[in-house]
């Protein structure tokens, strides 16, 4: 279960990207062109890579185990190294050029595969992988992976067909050694490894039982149960890390979110504003506000009905933020927006009317009558340079509570209006909007 613990530490970073590329093209669909049949064989075979490897997890579960597989450095440059030397090795002792030619593939695709290992771990630490990345490089992965199982077979079946003793012990050693190895770290995609394992030890199993006259039933039916252990363990290592992940997840969720309405709670507001990045000119809104009357349904219909409005309210206030902003219930009846990526086209002031707008609307809850609700909201602009989650949130409830005095609206921290008018198109009234319900 050592191998499980590098899948933990990328839970936390994955988020739902359903994005495709424009026009509805796929990555990958080859570029049309007069040599359009270069490459044909290689497109076929990575196609049908694509299709085998179809996901089967959920999404956050996926991309963490998918990321996993570039947790494999040391194991993928140390069975360079022995490979390489006994390929070499094997050359030397016999100078067939079979020996040499394996060698020299093993070696390659052993350095695309540290090369894509590399290429996957920047995209993860800039947080830029999409969900068609993600599977783009597990791909990338299973094609990688192969090719470097398929020398190792190889090499292990010239290995098994040569007279020498001792070369057979280094060919078991070899076999044995990769597929233990492709069981442990590589079982976090198990049709990786399953290829990979099949791909290795095939070709030297069928040598072993061709050319070894000693006891050759015996040692093919040991080959053949230890191939059929490592596809189990291989099953058995998913599930685990399956798993846990998924739990971890679940423990992440209830930490993050709010467990009546499911919006973000005072954690999660934080680290979507701390995930904010720093080195743009965009300028971000904090709109806070609570509800007026709220108190009164609880009164005269229960809590149970004020909790089926509260998950009434949030369902519309989340169908009104952006994709990029983060919504959150950090008490009873209070709820935060975090409006970010604010430009010229973009106006805080108009997310605080629509906000007023559809919130106060009647709600159905099952009480025989519609049920209406007001709502007091503040909101604060700063640039997200040099903003300050705190200071923005005492700011927009500041306010909100001097609009709550006046009877209830929505209206701008006088300050940081002032501050920001000029960007917006339309800035947030300058006094008191007063829309009562």
């Amino acid at each position: 279960m050592a191998t499980i613990s590098p899948v933990v530490r990328q839970v936390q970073f994955f988020e739902h990207d359903r994005r495709r590329l424009p026009n509805g093209q796929n990555w990958m669909q080859p570029k049309r062109s007069v040599n359009a049949s270069h490459g044909s064989e290689v497109t076929r075979a990575i196609t049908l890579a694509r299709l085998m490897l179809r996901q089967t997890e959920p999404i956050d579960v996926y991309k963490a185990l998918v990321s996993a597989l570039t947790d494999n450095v040391l194991p993928t440059a140390s069975i360079w190294a022995v490979f390489s030397v006994i390929g070499f090795y094997v050359y030397n002792e016999t100078g067939t050029a079979i020996a040499l030619g394996i060698t020299i593939l093993g070696g390659l695709a052993s350095a695309f595969k540290l090369l894509l290992i590399f290429y996957h771990r920047r995209g993860i630490d800039l947080q830029s992988l999409s969900l068609t990345n993600i599977r783009r490089f597990e791909v990338g992965h299973a094609v990688t992976t192969w090719c470097m199982a398929a020398p190792i077979g190889a090499l292990s079946a010239l290995l098994f067909s040569l007279p020498a003793l001792h070369l057979h012990a280094v060919g078991t050693a070899l076999l044995f050694g990769y597929c233990a190895g492709v069981a442990t770290r590589i079982s976090v995609r198990p049709l990786i490894a399953m290829g990979a394992v099949t791909l290795a030890a095939f070709p030297a199993i069928t040598s072993a039982l061709m050319f070894i006259e000693d006891a050759r039933p015996f040692i093919g039916a040991v080959f053949a149960l230890f191939f059929l252990s490592a596809l189990e363990t291989i099953w058995h290592i998913h599930g685990n890390a399956s798993g846990l992940i998924t739990m971890r997840l679940q423990m992440a969720n209830l930490a993050r979110l709010d467990p009546l309405t499911s919006l973000r709670n005072r954690l999660g507001l934080r680290e979507a504003f701390d995930a904010l990045p720093r080195h743009r000119d965009d300028l971000v809104a904090v709109h806070a506000f609570d509800l007026d009357g709220f108190k009164a349904v609880n009164d005269k219909f229960g809590h149970a009905t004020g909790d089926r409005l509260l998950k009434a309210l949030s369902e519309r206030l989340y169908r009104l933020a952006d994709q990029n902003d983060a919504v959150a219930r950090i008490g009873g009846d209070e709820f935060v927006v975090l409006q970010s990526r604010l430009d010229s086209r973009s106006d805080p002031g108009v997310l605080a009317r629509n906000i007023h707008h559809q919130l106060t609307k009647p709600y159905d809850v099952g009480t025989g009558q519609p049920i209406r609700v007001g709502l007091s909201l503040g909101f604060s602009i700063a640039p997200v340079s040099t903003a300050s989650l705190d200071a923005l949130l005492n700011e927009a409830d500041a306010t909100s509570y001097e609009v709550k005095r006046n009877g209830g609206g929505f209206r701008s921290h006088p300050y940081r209006a002032s501050a920001c008018s000029g960007t917006f198109k339309a800035n947030a009234p300058a006094g008191l909007a007063r829309l009562n319900s």
